[in-house]
């Protein structure tokens, strides 16, 4: 229910990028806006990027988008070069003593301090940060104004904080990015589990928030013609682990010729997983569909997900799948789909230990065999996906804004 002060309360979130970007975080972020925009909320969202392309999800007319970084075109000449230099040495990865947090500062103290202007100028009530390079920008922004600031984090605490793969490599962000959570009045999380993760003394500013679910209607997955196809959605990155269900596919196809394997999604590995599709002979029965926009027909038509991922923050392609009546395979270990799938009630959890990809055609091929285990699978797996749904979700996304939360919320989750 809609806090009392909702129509004047004007909340500001914050994202490094945004324009035409399909991942599950920017996903998040513009439905979460559209939630809160229709409860009455003041509702803007602010960028920080060079690209001036509309977001890839739709927006609902009334929400401010603002990009403060200036495009280059508007910009004298000089500076558009001495960009250019930036971007060189934006680009070093020896990192040393000195140099390294030089290269921080001319890399992203201009969103800090671009930031820090914006918000003493639009006095917003809350400010919430999309993931980690937000979330560090906002956190060291020199603000006058003092509003209520929120994280919200979007993957397993490693990965964001410990994995110097991701996000920016050099150690100062890492550094930064750490230290930065004890300036924030509240932090959000996708799972109970995460919470551990945190320093003891950020626990009581931490509170769960999986993503929604949409609700998909009763009789279009009643109604629905399913096809011998089996389903992996998921950026082509090296985290979603497609390799295994290749390979998996190569032990399987020969006994199920009316079967197929329909990848989608786009990303860095498409030439390197197209390669091992041609070198296993799977042309005919393994697709590379690229990126959809129409991924409800994909889902209604489809009799199995299959999620190799090596990790997940929150699944969303997990409770999409689900909602639509489909079953998932997944290993056991992956945390974002343990949480939401059950073995051998809404999904398989394949084991983790051995052959990965030879444990992944195992659980396939008795879900492929058995059309009524299909069925039951589907049945929990909808049912499952109440627990998130929108209205829900909306709801602690109030709490978050308005601080009512403490540590007795996520001990609850826990249990």
């Amino acid at each position: 229910m809609s806090q009392p002060s909702a129509r004047k309360t004007r909340l500001c979130f914050v994202i490094d990028k945004l324009a035409m970007r399909s991942g599950g975080a920017e996903r998040v972020l513009i439905e979460t806006a559209n939630a809160l925009y229709d409860r009455g909320y003041a509702v803007e969202i602010v960028t920080h990027e060079v690209r001036g392309k509309p977001p890839f999800y739709p927006m609902t007319k009334g929400i401010i988008r603002s990009n403060i970084r200036p495009r280059n075109q508007h910009r004298p000449r000089l500076w558009r070069v001495l960009g250019r230099l930036r971007t060189m040495l934006h680009r070093n990865r020896t990192f040393l003593p000195g140099l390294a947090h030089l290269q921080w500062v001319s890399q992203h103290a201009s969103f800090r301090h671009r930031l820090a202007k914006h918000i003493d100028s639009v006095r917003p009530d809350v400010v919430i940060a999309f993931l980690p390079p937000a979330v560090t920008a906002l956190g060291y922004a020199k603000i006058t104004h003092k509003p209520r600031l929120f994280a919200s984090l979007h993957n397993v605490p490693e990965q964001d904080f410990d994995n110097p793969e991701r996000w920016d490599p050099n150690p100062v962000d890492r550094k930064l990015r750490r230290n930065v959570l004890s300036r924030f009045d509240g932090i959000g999380t996708l799972l109970p589990e995460f919470v551990e993760w945190f320093d003891p003394a950020l626990r009581d500013k931490i509170l769960v928030m999986p993503n929604a679910a949409q609700q998909i209607d009763a009789a279009s997955v009643e109604t629905t013609k399913r096809e011998s196809v089996v389903v992996s959605v998921g950026r082509l990155a090296t985290v979603k682990q497609h390799e295994i269900l290749i390979n998996a596919w190569s032990l399987l196809y020969r006994d199920f010729p009316d079967w197929r394997c329909d990848i989608y999604g786009v990303g860095p590995l498409k030439d390197q997983l197209r390669a091992q599709i041609d070198a296993l002979n799977l042309n005919k029965v393994v697709h590379l569909r690229g990126a959809t926009k129409d991924i409800e027909s994909v889902y209604l038509k489809a009799s199995i997900l299959a999620h190799p991922a090596e990790f997940e923050g929150f699944g969303l392609v997990i409770t999409e799948a689900l909602s639509h009546g489909v079953p998932a395979i997944g290993f056991e270990n992956c945390s974002g789909f343990n949480y939401i799938v059950e073995h051998d009630v809404s999904g398989i959890h394949v084991p983790s230990q051995g052959d990965r990809s030879k444990n992944f055609a195992v659980a396939l091929a008795r879900l492929m065999n058995l059309p009524q285990e299909q069925r039951r699978l589907a049945t929990a797996g909808r049912e499952r996906v109440n627990d998130f749904a929108p209205d829900k979700i909306t709801d602690v996304w109030e709490q978050a804004i308005h601080g009512t939360y403490g540590r007795e919320n996520h001990d609850k989750q826990a249990n």
